[in-house]
């Protein structure tokens, strides 16, 4: 069994094996309400049980929390301050945050590897093309093209090692379909699938997988053309018009009644804007269509 990767947890892997024992039972249970977690799972090549992820991901939490609550405790006692009820609701929302963030990250770890593999699907899928056209077995095709093409090729180099070491070519494709999260991939070995079972010609399957790729791709870029104004005109907004007239009116009314602004509001300004330059750049980051 692989090592659980619990995000933001402050137990490291051996010590997130180690404490789950003690939640099995909890894991099995919470289990049950996760039905898509074992495919994610699956998705993320994170080659664990969903209850033994979900018992390594309440130990974090529960550690999160405890930790958190020692901090707060310690803040409070060098203050002498009543910290009883901060303690426990910063608890509660660490502990909910982790478990939260536990439960989706496979899905991000899927949804990351499936556009590290469709980046370069469209070029290793003509030339696979190219060699079946040429009268190469698909086996070979498939060899041909899997050094080359980044995540496409490492799901290819799986799929020739699993015949290599004795799977049918139908079912290692099926099996690579099964655990890949690309909806695109997918779609591509199951045309090759089922042109196998019928015999019918692979090229003919594949080209018309690769024309709807492209088209569906032109699409994609269209429509992440079309997104790019409104985002434009939030990030003017957010960024220079907000900030810009706020700290200029700030500081005419505080000159008109005699008030200092105090240094911190400015620094909070900076703050913000660093923050939301950030974020938004991510975010229109992972608009953007692979190409």
């Amino acid at each position: 069994m692989d090592k659980p990767i619990i995000p933001f947890s402050l137990l490291p892997p051996k010590a997130q094996v180690v404490a789950s024992r003690a939640f099995k039972g909890i894991g099995n249970f919470l289990a049950s309400f996760a039905p898509l977690l074992a495919e994610d799972l699956d998705e993320a090549q994170m080659s664990i049980p969903p209850r033994e992820y979900l018992a390594a991901a309440i130990a974090s939490a529960a550690t999160n929390a405890v930790v958190i609550a020692l901090v707060f405790a310690l803040i409070g006692s060098s203050a002498n301050v009543s910290m009883e009820g901060p303690i426990v609701l910063m608890s509660l929302l660490v502990a909910a945050t982790t478990m939260v963030t536990a439960v989706y990250y496979p899905k991000i770890i899927a949804r990351r590897r499936s556009r590290q593999l469709e980046t370069q699907l469209i070029p290793a899928a003509r030339q696979l093309l190219i060699e079946l056209r040429s009268g190469v077995p698909l086996f070979h095709a498939m060899a041909s093209i899997s050094d080359e093409y980044g995540g496409a090729s490492k799901e290819f180099k799986k799929i020739v090692q699993h015949i290599d070491a004795g799977v049918p070519e139908i079912d290692a494709l099926a099996d690579a379909a099964r655990a890949n999260p690309s909806l695109q991939f997918k779609k591509l070995l199951w045309q090759l699938s089922n042109a196998l079972k019928v015999g019918s010609d692979l090229g003919a399957a594949l080209e018309a997988t690769i024309d709807e790729f492209v088209k569906d791709r032109v699409d994609q870029i269209r429509r992440y053309g079309q997104e790019l104004s409104p985002w434009t005109l939030v990030y003017m907004m957010a960024a220079v018009v907000i900030p810009s007239l706020g700290i200029t009116l700030l500081i005419v009314i505080s000159s008109f009644m005699g008030i200092v602004v105090p240094n911190v509001i400015l620094a909070a300004a900076i703050v913000y804007l660093v923050v939301f330059q950030v974020f938004f750049m991510n975010f229109i980051g992972t608009r953007r269509p692979a190409v």
